[in-house]
């Protein structure tokens, strides 16, 4: 968050991009080619969340809804690695990346290495993810992913800085091992935790320093959860941080109850209030053809950002 005078808040207006080959007719070049005139349109970054399979039976515990499980889900670090190459500014975002589907060093490289083309523009969003079928297809414990989640990002963060490097918890052995290429402090990489915010989870925050991605958009549920993380790594760890908030903006409807784009960002103020920094906007609710999604495009891009 970045303040401004007295109470001014910039904030900053994300696109999360996933379902835009469904508007192209399933051709997931659609990602690449739109890249370009989503960065014309002044949005601030490009977001991509993260499933790796689906179940037959999925159920999504956060909200209303619908999970159809042979939805597109383009792998995200895929995606972001061809809207690096096909732009020049926008943040490239994992909002969030299901990080324990994936082993701790080859997800160091993985992000070093986008990290490294794009020219420091990624940034990293992980998460634990709500479905245990995900983790029964890839052959992990569905229970204890929480833990494994923190030691990959202590596994990550070591082999970004130490070379070589040695670790040891329960879930990571690293004994002399050399990775490249690496996040320096000259290129830092903002680290995101799509987490729920419990006195319990505060310890990613002071660990890795942290922000939070809020799953829900709802105003109270972020003003509350903020100051209970907050409140958690002061008591806790001695840490009086304030955070960032990557949430979606509380959705508005027009007069018939479909999402209304218009309606929902002359509404945002809400959500800054209530400590939201990164608009991470959710296309797949407001876009529904290639028309309204350039009208889409103008929308959110032309935002006001101070608040």
């Amino acid at each position: 968050m970045e303040e401004r005078g007295r109470g001014m808040t910039r904030i900053t207006i994300n696109l999360n991009v996933l379902t835009l080959d469904r508007l192209f007719g399933g051709d997931l070049g659609a990602y690449v080619e739109k890249a370009r005139a989503i960065e014309e349109a002044g949005i601030d970054g490009v977001v991509m969340p993260d499933h790796v399979v689906f179940g037959n039976d999925a159920v999504y515990p956060y909200g209303n809804w619908t999970v159809a499980p042979a939805d597109s889900w383009p792998e995200p670090m895929t995606v972001l690695s061809a809207v690096a190459a096909a732009t020049h500014r926008v943040k490239l975002i994992t909002n969030v990346l299901i990080a324990p589907l994936r082993s701790a060093v080859l997800l160091a490289k993985q992000v070093a290495t986008l990290h490294a083309l794009s020219g420091g523009r990624f940034e990293l969003g992980v998460g634990t993810g709500w479905q245990k079928e995900e983790y029964d297809a890839s052959g992990l414990p569905f229970a204890n992913r929480g833990d494994v989640l923190f030691d990959q990002m202590r596994a990550c963060q070591a082999l970004w800085r130490e070379r070589p490097t040695y670790l040891q918890s329960d879930h990571v052995n690293l004994d002399g091992i050399w990775c490249s290429p690496t996040v320096t402090d000259a290129s830092p990489m903002p680290l995101w935790f799509g987490l729920a915010p419990t006195r319990t989870n505060a310890r990613y925050f002071a660990t890795f320093d942290g922000h939070w991605s809020c799953i829900k958009p709802d105003p109270d549920f972020v003003a509350e959860g903020r100051a209970r993380l907050e409140e958690a790594l002061f008591t806790g760890f001695g840490i009086e941080k304030r955070l960032k908030v990557r949430a979606a903006p509380a959705m508005h409807c027009d007069a018939a109850g479909t999402p209304c784009i218009d309606r929902t960002m002359e509404n945002i103020h809400a959500s800054v209030a209530a400590g939201v920094t990164e608009f991470d906007i959710p296309m797949m609710f407001y876009a529904r053809d290639p028309k309204t999604f350039d009208r889409f495009l103008e929308r959110i891009g032309g935002v006001q950002r101070d608040y």
